[in-house]
């Protein structure tokens, strides 16, 4: 099957995370994804650009972020980059009720949930989720 790819490379800027996001709706759908699929590639995408922009690079416009979204076959490949000190997880979850009112660790806890896999490398600057789609 031919691959379908998106490559990204932003500044860390608020105007430049609307652009990449736009950038994902408008490609999206070229994948012909299920609609539950394509909320959680989107959404996850989102997350983790936001991540890479405010806590990697701390919104530092010398610093960039990269996007790289490729499908191939029944595999999409979703890889954030930051320039940052890297994100450290956590692994609280927001459904408890003593993280109720906790206004950080929702996204990571999405990530895992709702990603086949999530990987991150040793620096914590480049996250890696998969998805494993039907068509």
């Amino acid at each position: 099957m031919r691959q379908k790819r998106l490559d990204l490379k932003l500044a860390s800027t608020f105007d430049e995370l609307e652009r990449a996001i736009e950038a994902l709706q408008d490609f999206i759908p070229t994948l012909e994804l299920d609609e539950d699929l394509a909320y959680r590639v989107i959404l996850l995408a989102s997350e983790a650009l936001t991540n890479a922009i405010e806590h990697g690079n701390k919104w530092n416009q010398k610093k960039e972020a990269t996007l790289s979204l490729v499908k191939q076959d029944r595999r999409i490949e979703l890889i954030v980059t930051d320039e940052g000190d890297g994100l450290h997880w956590t692994h609280k979850n927001p459904l408890e009720e003593k993280n109720r009112l906790s206004h950080r660790g929702r996204g990571q806890y999405f990530m895992r949930e709702m990603a086949d896999e999530v990987h991150i490398d040793e620096d914590h600057c480049k996250l890696r989720l998969v998805f494993h789609c039907s068509s």
